[in-house]
């Protein structure tokens, strides 16, 4: 029935639009990819039309809109860590910045308020939308390739407006295609995912409804090298000892003074660069050196400690190291200001350090979480404002899905990410210690920002 209610209103609404005056020979427009569209009947009060007399240089400074997005970031990560319990977790906030900001472009009133206050908060909404682009250029290299599409039910190409097409098009480079909504179709954008993640990803959505009318899609894929690679002699046997109590059998990648320090009164960590010295991975592990000379010895924080193991090994008696801690309820707390204190804590002590291989996979839908953060209407039927994308009413985001996975190693690093937003009708050199055997937490860092491109935990070894 709702499938036949869909068809009904793109024909009614596209028989109506043809009889405006002057409008029958001119209502259909085609976009780079060659599907036919209709005209904006109002681009003067659309968003992207807005933005494309705009210059990249808005009213708001460098610094603000990477502030802004901070709040995102952490809020984001705030909240999958705390729904993540005792099992790891990595999202990719530009992933869902960009995927977020392309279905924005096509919102209006008081969504397109929600979604950019909860994407960019207290941002100019031109600078918000132009930061979403001028990000995805300043990322992007040959070490993280970004892809972004759009798939349209055949069925409601019709009622499609073109410049919104044409904006995703010039501003995200995306691929525009309008494909069946059924089997196939799913086939058709988990291929494109797929190739786009370097087949880390290889599926992002399981079905798509008669009442879907578009799914946006964004990909990133991270391949990179350590600028100093791990030799064997470098790769040790060990034991991680997870959050539950448990240990893993895992392999450590284990060196010195090739990174860069970072601590804060809640954590301590460090930055190993990758080749091309444009990204960096980044550790944070909770705990706080204790003032004074010589080794350093972790304290322990009483609010995070879930219990030493009771099997550790003789090798781990001689301090803290061995503690595990709720590393998931650490980032569910962490601040904004936490975060970029750790960040900008950089110095160049000494820093012996081990971490382990590791490989991670994570899946969520993040439609609770955007409106936990404020984006309602958007996924109410009943308010959502999209009519910079299509004549149809009521549409609104069905659901937001998110995978990510990465693959650490004595080589390098490879990580992924897909998002797709699915649209319905209706001083002193001292000798520090970086050991990684219990929960952490990590991140891949742009260095010009230091903005995370992913950030996860590990609460184990899979």
């Amino acid at each position: 029935m709702r499938s036949r209610q869909l068809f009904a209103g793109i024909l009614i609404s596209s028989i109506l639009l043809s009889m405006g005056t002057g409008c029958s020979k001119k209502s259909k427009s085609k976009t780079k990819s060659n599907i036919a569209m209709l005209d904006q009947a109002s681009g003067e009060n659309a968003i992207y039309d807005q933005v494309a007399s705009k210059s990249s240089k808005g009213k708001s400074s460098d610094e603000e809109l990477k502030k802004a997005y901070s709040e995102f970031v952490v809020g984001m990560v705030n909240r999958c860590a705390e729904n993540s319990g005792n099992e790891n977790f990595m999202v990719s906030t530009d992933s869902i910045l960009f995927a977020m900001e392309m279905t924005a472009a096509g919102a209006d009133g008081e969504t397109l308020d929600q979604m950019l206050d909860t994407l960019m908060p207290g941002a100019d909404k031109e600078d918000a939308l132009l930061f979403a682009t001028d990000r995805m250029n300043q990322i992007k290299s040959n070490q993280l390739k970004i892809a972004n599409s759009v798939w349209i039910n055949e069925k409601a190409e019709p009622a499609i407006f073109s410049n919104y097409l044409e904006y995703v098009e010039d501003k995200f480079d995306a691929k525009v295609d309008a494909i069946p909504f059924n089997g196939s179709g799913v086939g058709q954008i988990n291929s494109w995912v797929n190739d786009n993640t370097d087949g880390m990803i290889p599926s992002l959505i399981d079905k798509l409804e008669s009442e879907d009318i578009m799914v946006l899609v964004n990909a990133l894929s991270f391949d990179a090298k350590w600028k100093k690679p791990f030799e064997a002699k470098n790769v040790e046997d060990g034991y991680f000892y997870r959050a539950d109590g448990g240990r893993d059998n895992c392999k450590y990648l284990c060196g010195e003074n090739d990174v860069t320090y970072l601590h804060n009164d809640k954590a301590t960590g460090l930055l190993k660069v990758y080749d091309g010295k444009k990204y960096a991975f980044m550790i944070m592990l909770p705990g706080k050196p204790q003032k004074g000379y010589g080794e350093i010895e972790f304290e322990t924080l009483d609010d995070l400690l879930n219990g030493r193991p009771s099997n550790l090994d003789d090798e781990y008696d001689d301090g803290d190291d061995g503690i595990t801690y709720d590393i998931n309820s650490f980032i569910a707390d962490m601040t904004v200001e936490d975060y970029w204190e750790f960040w900008e804590s950089k110095n160049s002590d000494d820093v012996e350090y081990e971490f382990p291989e590791f490989t991670s996979e994570y899946s969520t839908s993040l439609k609770d979480i955007l409106i936990d953060m404020g984006m309602e209407d958007a996924f109410d039927s009943t308010r959502a404002d999209f009519g910079n994308i299509s004549n149809l009413t009521p549409v609104s985001i069905s659901d937001v899905i998110h995978k990510t996975k990465i693959e650490v190693n004595a080589l390098g690093t490879k990580a992924a990410a897909s998002t797709g937003v699915i649209m319905e009708h209706n001083g002193i050199d001292v000798k520090r210690k970086v050991i990684c055997n219990r929960p952490f937490a990590y991140a891949i860092v742009d260095l010009e920002t230091g903005l995370p491109i992913f950030f996860g935990t590990v609460t184990g070894i899979e």
